[in-house]
């Protein structure tokens, strides 16, 4: 695996949090010798009735991963673009962050409050923090020659989509521990080009960029309980701000949604 440090911090705290994760990106490496299972679909498979509580129009960019901040959304922007951080009532842009590589996908918060960022172009999952209106890396893990998009951090796991080009597209889904052990590497076959993902406090919601469509799935069971169609195309980027939804496409606007508890049962799966 091709590792670096990306910045030797000063503060013996943070260094010695550093050294910590050093271990957690070693520890990826071995993702590829992960034995390969299959996300599948439940056989209850269920339509999800969602309501579209509001649209927030946003400038036009190439939108990518979304983060909740608490307070407002953070929108990546694909290739050369920065990563805004946007006022969820009016769609302004209140700040612009600079990214670490040239083609930012997902990007969440982590243990410790730092930041997991991930990039098209140079096939990495970042450790990061930011300063002075910049992304910097803290460490770093090559997943080549697969190409990570979504990620998502569940209070105990990390998890990463990440895509294997070739004779055919290969999709998988990444879990690894806090400490960086990979636990299991999932074949994502009933979900076309899975873009991101959002976690809710119970389930993980990942995006389809090819379908439109926007999937659940238990992570205990690990199959896909259902799926609702993205009021927007190009569907990418999804957050959870603790009560809804927040949605976007590679063009699109931001979607805020509310998830409908009474959901009509599909039982041909997806």
């Amino acid at each position: 695996m091709n590792f670096r440090r990306a910045q030797i911090l000063k503060q013996h705290s943070r260094m010695a949090g550093c050294c910590f994760f050093i271990l957690v990106w070693l520890a990826a490496a071995s993702v590829y010798s992960q034995e390969e299972y299959v996300l599948k679909s439940a056989k209850a498979f269920k339509l999800i009735k969602v309501k579209v509580a509001k649209r927030v129009r946003i400038p036009k960019g190439y939108h990518e991963g979304l983060f909740f901040d608490g307070k407002n959304i953070w929108v990546n922007n694909g290739e050369k673009g920065k990563t805004w951080v946007v006022d969820t009532t009016s769609g302004s842009v209140l700040s612009e962050i600079e990214p670490i590589g040239t083609f930012t996908e997902g990007i969440t918060q982590g243990p410790g409050g730092i930041y997991l960022a991930t990039d098209w172009d140079t096939n990495r999952l970042y450790r990061a923090h930011v300063s002075a209106g910049r992304m910097i890396a803290d460490s770093e893990v090559s997943f080549e020659p697969a190409h990570p998009t979504g990620v998502a951090w569940n209070g105990a796991n990390i998890f990463v989509i990440i895509w294997t080009r070739g004779m055919g597209t290969k999709f998988h889904l990444i879990q690894l521990d806090e400490a960086g052990k990979p636990l299991r590497k999932m074949r994502i076959e009933r979900i076309q080009e899975p873009a991101h993902m959002a976690w809710d406090g119970k389930y993980l919601w990942v995006t389809s960029w090819y379908s439109k469509l926007v999937y659940k799935v238990d992570i205990k069971s690990w199959e896909i309980l259902g799926a609702f169609r993205s009021p927007v195309s190009d569907a990418t980027g999804i957050a959870w701000d603790g009560k809804s939804l927040w949605l976007t496409g590679t063009r699109g606007d931001l979607y805020q949604l509310e998830v409908i508890d009474k959901q009509k049962v599909n039982t041909h799966g997806s």
